[in-house]
This record gives C-alpha cells, sequence and structure tokens, in this order.
C-alpha cells in the first residue's frame, strides 16, 4: 500500500477542536508507510489544514504505541486551521500525512442528495 485516503470528523476535547487518526480501522496501514510509534515530524499549517512531515530532526513526536500509532491535533491552533469544517480528508503517505478541512456548507448537499435517495 503507497496511501491511505480517508475522511475523519473533526471533535473536541477541554474546549479546543481535535483531529485524531489512529492506527486501526481505515488507518491500519499507518504502520506500513512507516508511520511508528516515535517517529519525529513536522507540522505546517496550510490555508485549508495541515501538512505533517516526517523529519528526523522534529519537535514532534508520533505517539500512541507499537501497532497502534496516534496523531492527536488539538488546540487553539486546530480550530483556527479548519475554521468552518466539520470534518477533515486526510491523506497518508509514507511521507507525509495531509489533513484538509471540508465545510458544512460543501457537505450540505452531499447530504440532501442521500436524504433524498433514503425517502
Amino acid at each position: 500500500m503507497s496511501e491511505i485516503n480517508a475522511t475523519r470528523q473533526i471533535g473536541s476535547n477541554r474546549g479546543n477542536r481535535r483531529v485524531w487518526i489512529e492506527g486501526t480501522g481505515a488507518f491500519k496501514q499507518l504502520e506500513a508507510l512507516g508511520w511508528t510509534k516515535g517517529v519525529t515530524y513536522k507540522r505546517e499549517t496550510t490555508a485549508n489544514g495541515f501538512t505533517i512531515t516526517r523529519d528526523d530532526c522534529g519537535k514532534l513526536r508520533v505517539a500512541g504505541s507499537a501497532g497502534r500509532p496516534v496523531f492527536d491535533l488539538c488546540g487553539a491552533y486546530v480550530g483556527k486551521a479548519l475554521a468552518g469544517c466539520s470534518e477533515v480528508a486526510v491523506t497518508v503517505t509514507s511521507k507525509t500525512i495531509t489533513i484538509t478541512g471540508k465545510s458544512a456548507a460543501v457537505l450540505f448537499p452531499v447530504i440532501l442528495k442521500a436524504l433524498e435517495v433514503a425517502a
């Protein structure tokens, strides 16, 4: 596997917005792509989210445990970067993780269409 693509809801913790990526479910292959506990990286804020880049000199580390790597982005910086978004699209490669906000306004037509089909 060379890439993982998935969508995650933006959560909250202690009044801050939170993006939680864990090496289970859709992200079970994080370890196969080299994102294991202790790997260092740098995080950059983009116009609509974040880019996480593997970096031997990075100050941030993958959390979690063996077999279950965890990225926990939580704080005021998440709220600022993802203002107006209800979920994120996540793309993982062996070198980068791209987290892009998806606004509720973009999702609304998709929800309406699903409701029409269900009716």
